[in-house]
């Protein structure tokens, strides 16, 4: 359903509507697992859904039910699911909209954890996955052929930052009855709502920005009821539940997600330009540059703003990149992005790193590729310590 308030006034708001007659302005931390019930016949209601309430939080918690809602707003869905992870997002929406002798037609670039559950896990439950370049859509529409049963890409592809034309590849895949699953995490609902342009599932690891302070992890998904409803059942088998703290946790980051979005791109686009002219930097991977493959794309779907991710290669190659690392004072070598903090991570290393040599060296991973990722801090401090490091590298 539209929404009728502004993104930023619904993050603002994010867990001052639970039930209470003293409405709180910040909800409290329901740490319980599990929940009294006044009787058998309200135990049928409850599970037959004629009365609202909490059983045991393997099912429903107040503060993960919260997280859901707002959730569901921000991305204008039915729906949403939180998960204990961005990972447990990803695996128990495929494994509710999945089954054996299936095939999924996945991005070629997809974050490497996504990679490999694709293709060491569910090809032993007898699921075949068919890698694609998304951003060619001929070759897309060639994998339609396989009549797989769906689509999974990334809004912004982890780590070279390349779109997805998710409109285009929406409206061919259902032609075939294809749905289509987008892992929006680098993107965040902020600059782009997948489902809006016509995607089946957009999820999120909310460990990264809608979180934002690297101090909870968790996952989230959101859809139309019936696809909820399935992942809500697998999620509650698999027990890759959210806690209540985490939830609690991940709505309070996301008062602020407005604000920390905007400051984060700002930085982003300033950092990109300073790398693009600099002689030690080879490559520059941002969807705001002009010269980027998907510039266009970005420009009319991303609304301006082309988010707080800056890939870059050094030109020195991997031992450039260790002395640049250890040149660092301010920004920190971590493994995940997305915090208000600004943060560097390299992919070879890390997030791609159940590849092999050759399977990096295809996606364009190489040993100088550095992974950026924007905070709130002042722009002007960032470039210092990107310029005192490249000095020293």
């Amino acid at each position: 359903m539209p929404n009728a308030r502004d993104i930023a006034s619904i993050c603002a708001a994010a867990g001052a509507d639970m039930p209470s007659d003293t409405r709180p302005l910040s909800a409290p931390i329901y740490q319980s697992s599990v929940f009294e019930i006044d009787s058998l016949e309200t135990v049928d209601d409850l599970y037959e859904g004629r009365a609202e309430g909490f059983i045991y939080s393997r099912d429903s918690n107040p503060n993960v039910s919260i997280l859901e809602k707002v959730v569901a707003q921000l991305e204008n869905a039915d729906d949403s699911v939180a998960f204990a992870s961005g990972m447990a997002a990803i695996g128990i929406t495929l494994l509710s909209m999945v089954e054996s002798g299936n095939r999924i037609v996945a991005g070629s670039e997809l974050y490497g954890g996504t990679n490999l559950m694709l293709r060491q896990h569910l090809s032993k439950l007898g699921v075949e996955t068919q890698f694609v370049d998304t951003t060619d859509l001929d070759a897309v529409e060639q994998t339609l052929d396989s009549q797989p049963r769906l689509i999974l890409v990334e809004s912004i592809t982890n780590p070279l930052l390349r779109l997805t034309d998710i409109e285009s590849i929406s409206q061919m895949a259902h032609q075939r009855g294809v749905q289509v699953v987008v892992d929006n995490t680098l993107a965040s609902p902020l600059l782009l709502r997948p489902l809006e342009l016509g995607a089946d599932v957009t999820l999120h690891s909310a460990t990264k920005n809608l979180g934002g302070h690297s101090d909870v992890t968790g996952g989230v998904a959101a859809a139309r009821a019936d696809i909820t409803m399935a992942m809500r059942q697998s999620n509650r088998v698999w027990g890759s539940v959210l806690d209540p703290f985490a939830a609690w946790l991940i709505v309070r980051g996301i008062k602020t997600l407005p604000l920390r979005v905007e400051k984060a791109c700002e930085n982003a686009f300033a950092v990109a330009q300073f790398l693009s002219d600099h002689p030690k930097i080879s490559a520059v991977h941002y969807p705001g540059l002009p010269d980027h493959p998907q510039h266009k794309l970005a420009v009319d779907t991303l609304g301006g703003r082309f988010g707080w991710m800056v890939t870059f290669e050094l030109a020195g190659g991997g031992r450039s990149a260790s002395s640049f690392v250890k040149g660092l004072d301010m920004i920190k070598l971590a493994a995940s992005l997305g915090e208000a903090q600004t943060t560097i991570s390299h992919p070879a290393k890390t997030s791609h790193r159940s590849l092999t040599g050759d399977e990096q060296a295809v996606l364009g991973i190489r040993n100088g590729l550095i992974r950026l990722s924007c905070g709130i801090e002042s722009a002007s401090d960032i470039l210092a310590d990107l310029a005192s490091a490249l000095a020293k590298s």
